[in-house]
């Protein structure tokens, strides 16, 4: 069938809720769109801190699909829509979408006729809360049209490919291997298949009908080598006549895992060492743009990691194009819940009737995908301690096999938060109306006191381990599934080996600072696979819980206004779930791209890193304006390091700082402009020292256990003058132009960093900050041509700052690496957002306008050329 994006051409409006009634005006929109992500945050939302105060809504698109004639086969494809839809074609039902991470194809062709067909589709996301972290509304990820002049046709869903590789030959660069292609519909008599596979640069390697064929020099595709073919598959009619089309890309190599050998691709032992991603983008919200999911997909390959888990729904299909062309591997992830709600509102009320189709489309869309290596059901199921657990994941297993047999299974458990879940006698087809009604675990760990209790049940972990019922209570769900997925249990997988000698484990979700033991333990055990840490990269919602609470009285500038409610029992608790809460706070990866100090840890543990990281842990926060610190800060166990990689901490001279120093050497020295201050033993790659601040050059230098100097890092103090220095990164296609997965815009994403003229970021002179048409920034609000301020959205700012009596409104220095290429796509740009990585702000992501974090803000552009509504 012909693949064409409908992107382009719609129309989007407000509907208003149940009481207002009151429709919006009609907006031009190109889609994926995030209808969430432009409504006013609001501390008075139901969603409440889950999607960092963003409320719902209720929304209608529309767009025209004009046919000289309407085509013999016509489906329409939904990619993502929340929370679900009802689709209409010239005003009759043509289906509903029941889940709003499910991929949904639609078969219209009995509902066109010759020339303009309206399109309707009708959201509702005004019953919440449904979602633990930020959802997003709308129609957020792609849509296509599929046609064909045939009736009988390749559904796009029913093909599926599988590889093998010739006994001895996966480490050869010569490998035999070979390829069967099937389609899951029945072929009707005298019918058959033709296929051509070509490879990266578009040579024919074989041919062959109905079946298999071999490649004889095939590339294997791993995460080092992610070597990638096509099928083009032919569809023909008794007397050969071609019916239908389709092209598949896929990847050609083995999957094994057992206790034995652990996980393996094409022979070899693979950890994974692997982050947890929501399917948020920033300043996007959770419009899939195919170029944001490779960037942040290349990024996350790029800080070393080599797989990730999506948290906790099916990924999209351009983040799984992205790993198949970067070597990442994916986790997908099928469902949050099963029959217990988590929120009010949310899918539980849809599993019992929806899970078994809903899971199908998640495996038909991943299978051909070489990066797919693990197929999850759940995620901190409540349900799993009850009796239809064992069944329901029965089910869903023989669900996947059936359709892939070639992956394994994996369910996600939190053992010990497991012991507080209830417990039901009834059947799969049974309701229980107030088991299933419950709030569910993570509402119970996420209230007021969730911080201490998440610490204190991580210290409870190995005596609640040594009495056996964590095992007990998992045992019948895990004997129905091929890897047992173990949250937040870092001592789970060497205890529960000792009963279950045959069971794979992984770390399906783990603390930051963990990785020091995870990571030894997965090269040890070989029935550990590796472990995916809570998160790789910052997201929006479950607001500000993973940031630490500091002593001093207004470390985040919001006190002041919203004033100190902070306190449980005279203990500050910070901003934990707070308003003005936005982000989780908890990646390794903050939302712009930047790696965080956590990151570094990682990659020194993991060894992707061999020089020391010099971290030093945020003066502003720790001291405010008063000349010692202000007390004790209130670590959130989310978050293993607060640490900023910088040694500018101007207004903070003489003031102790806290320097820690990642690095895999045995000791560490630290040397301030040419003194030693001192050597420390290194302890779980980290060493700490405290030496009051002076600006000028740090080093740290690492030895090894014979005092020899095996690496060295630098770090250098920000001069007294401040610019503006922007950069622009133009994710570039990486498919050929034809390819139909690229969207026809572009996005520029701007870095901007107030710098000396070094390019050495300041860190403790936040300002705020406009962008301008075209990608200049100045300081404070830009005016309009009237002498208003030109910020679309208000945001608090604590407090003036000045910098060598440069005034916090004003112009400063500006430079800015951009080529003329780029400046000239700037200057017809439109402006999507801008914003900090600050996990607490008042700002609109949608804005153009926010105040810096340590220094540093983003703004995306998207380039887009004129384009009109599916004319055939």
């Amino acid at each position: 069938m012909k693949r064409v994006n409908i992107n382009s051409g719609w129309q989007f409006r407000s509907i208003g809720g149940k009481r207002s009634g009151r429709k919006g005006a009609w907006q031009s929109i190109t889609l994926p769109h995030d209808a969430m992500i432009h409504e006013p945050r609001t501390p008075r939302t139901g969603n409440g801190y889950n999607t960092g105060y963003y409320p719902g809504g209720t929304y209608e698109y529309r767009t025209t699909l004009d046919f000289v004639d309407p085509p013999a086969a016509c489906l329409l494809e939904f990619e993502g829509v929340y929370p679900g839809a009802a689709v209409l074609v010239n005003d009759e039902p043509a289906g509903e979408l029941t889940y709003g991470y499910g991929d949904y194809y639609f078969d219209i062709a009995s509902l066109l006729h010759a020339g303009a067909n309206a399109i309707t589709v009708l959201v509702d996301n005004s019953h919440v809360p449904n979602s633990r972290w930020y959802s997003g509304s709308g129609i957020y990820r792609p849509v296509w049209l599929w046609t064909a002049d045939s009736a009988d046709v390749i559904r796009p869903d029913t093909v599926r490919i599988n590889t093998t590789i010739a006994e001895g030959s996966m480490q050869d660069a010569n490998a035999a291997a070979t390829v069967s292609i099937a389609l899951d519909d029945p072929l009707i008599l005298g019918q058959y298949v033709s296929v051509v596979i070509t490879d990266t640069d578009g040579n024919a390697v074989t041919e062959f009908q109905d079946g298999n064929g071999t490649i004889d020099h095939a590339q294997l595709w791993s995460p080092d080598s992610p070597a990638l073919y096509t099928a083009h598959i032919t569809l023909h009619d008794a007397d050969g006549i071609m019916l239908d089309t389709h092209e598949e890309r896929f990847g050609i190599r083995t999957l094994t895992c057992d206790a034995q050998h652990g996980l393996c691709i094409n022979g070899k032992r693979v950890i994974l060492n692997g982050g947890c991603v929501h399917h948020d983008n920033g300043i996007l919200g959770a419009a899939t743009l195919p170029q944001a999911e490779y960037r942040r997909a290349r990024i996350m390959k790029d800080q070393g990691f080599n797989a990730i888990r999506s948290a906790h729904n099916p990924l999209s299909k351009a983040f799984l194009d992205a790993c198949d062309e970067l070597g990442l591997l994916v986790m997908d992830e099928a469902f949050d819940m099963w029959w217990m709600h988590k929120t009010s509102y949310d899918y539980a009320g849809s599993f019992r009737e929806h899970y078994a189709d809903d899971l199908a489309a998640m495996i038909c869309k991943d299978r051909n995908h070489p990066s797919v290596v693990l197929y999850s059901i759940g995620n901190e199921i409540a349900d799993t301690k009850s009796p239809r657990a064992a069944e329901a994941a029965r089910s869903m297993r023989d669900i996947i096999r059936g359709l892939d047999p070639t992956r394994p299974v994996i369910d996600c458990v939190n053992p010990i938060s497991l012991t507080m879940a209830a417990k039901t006698q009834a059947g799969m087809d049974q309701h229980d109306a107030k088991v299933e009604g419950e709030p569910g675990l993570n509402t119970t760990l996420e209230h007021a006191s969730g911080p201490a209790l998440l610490t204190a049940i991580d210290k409870l972990m190995p005596a609640a381990l040594a009495t056996g019922i964590m095992q007990r209570q998992t045992s019948d769900v895990f004997d129905e599934v091929d890897v047992a997925g173990l949250n937040y249990c870092r001592q789970g997988p060497e205890r529960f080996h000792r009963k279950h000698p045959d069971r794979v484990f992984c770390a399906s979700e783990t603390y930051p600072q963990e990785i020091a033991y995870t990571w030894p333990d997965a090269q040890r055990l070989p029935y550990f696979i590796g472990d995916f840490v809570w998160t790789g990269w910052d997201y929006i919602g479950e607001a500000s819980v993973s940031a630490w609470a500091y002593a001093n009285p207004e470390p985040y500038g919001w006190m002041r206004e919203y004033g100190n409610r902070m306190a449980i029992r005279g203990r500050a608790t910070g901003p934990y779930r707070r308003y003005p809460g936005l982000l989780g706070g908890s990646g390794l990866i903050d939302i712009t791209g930047m790696p965080t100090g956590q990151m570094l840890y990682r990659q020194i543990v993991t060894g992707a890193r061999r020089t020391p990281a010099i971290t030093v842990r945020p003066m502003q926060l720790l001291y405010g304006d008063g000349a010692t610190r202000a007390g004790r800060t209130s670590r959130f166990i989310e978050r293993g390091h607060d640490g900023v990689e910088s040694w500018s901490w101007a207004g903070y001279e003489g003031r102790e700082a806290i320097v820690q120093v990642f690095s895999g050497g045995k000791t560490v020295q630290l040397t301030l402009n040419g003194n030693v201050v001192g050597t420390s033993p290194v302890r779980q790659c980290m060493a700490e020292f405290h030496v009051p601040y002076e600006p000028g050059e740090l080093i740290a230098t690492a030895y090894d256990a014979h005092d020899r100097a095996i690496s060295s890092s630098t770090l250098t103090s920000a001069g007294p003058a401040m610019q503006i220095t922007t950069q622009f990164e133009h994710v570039v296609n990486p498919y050929p132009d034809s390819d139909p997965r690229w969207e026809a815009s572009e996005l520029i994403f701007e870095s901007i960093a107030l710098t000396d003229a070094d390019g050495v970021v300041h860190v403790t002179d936040d300002r705020r900050i406009t962008v301008l048409p075209g990608g200049s920034v100045v300081v404070g609000a830009a005016l309009s041509d009237d002498g208003a301020s030109a910020d679309r959205r208000q945001s608090y700012v604590p407090h003036d700052v000045s910098h060598d009596g440069a005034s916090a409104e004003g112009v400063l220095a500006h430079t800015s690496h951009v080529n003329n290429e780029l400046q000239e796509l700037l200057s017809h740009a439109e402006l999507l957002g801008v914003a900090s990585a600050n996990p607490i702000t008042f700002d609109e992501l949608t804005g153009n306008a926010c105040t810096t974090y340590f220094g540093r803000a983003q703004a995306i552009w998207r380039v887009q050329p004129e384009r009109h509504a599916y004319v055939s």
